[in-house]
């Protein structure tokens, strides 16, 4: 019996890869994964491009002006991807046919994964993405400012 797996990556379904899904976060409309590599900060230095930050450990994360500590770094990510899929139904409902999800260039050392965050929104819906703690800890600092 085989498994129906989503491919949440360029060599799959772009519509679910972080390259190619497109967000607008305070006006800023760019791909999850440019977003989520541009936030880091290492020290006092900000990447100017994804390259710069992609696959480096950074000191905090940073979006417009707040700042946040890495352990919500993966709620950072978790955001992006719950407003893309909020965007558009029509993939929630064509993700809900499969029965799990891969991404092919994932690896254990990274420590967000789009297969990762979709299958939670597809298995615990929205709302049970929004009850993570890290999630409302997250939406209370950028609500504060």
């Amino acid at each position: 019996m085989t498994t129906h797996i989503l491919e949440c990556s360029s060599q799959g379904d772009r519509r679910f890869s972080a390259l190619y899904a497109q967000v607008s976060v305070f006006a800023n409309t760019q791909s999850i994964e440019t977003h989520y590599q541009l936030a880091k900060r290492f020290g006092p230095y900000a990447p100017r491009t994804p390259r710069d930050a992609k696959g480096r450990k950074p000191t905090h994360f940073q979006v417009r002006d707040t700042s946040f500590s890495l352990t919500l770094g993966p709620a950072w990510y978790e955001l992006l991807w719950v407003k893309y899929l909020d965007q558009h139904p029509d993939l929630v409902a064509y993700a809900m046919t499969f029965e799990d999800f891969h991404d092919a260039f994932h690896t254990p050392r990274q420590v967000v994964c789009q297969a990762d965050s979709i299958r939670r929104y597809i298995r615990d819906g929205r709302g049970g993405v929004l009850a993570r703690p890290d999630i409302q800890t997250l939406q209370s600092l950028f609500a504060s400012r």
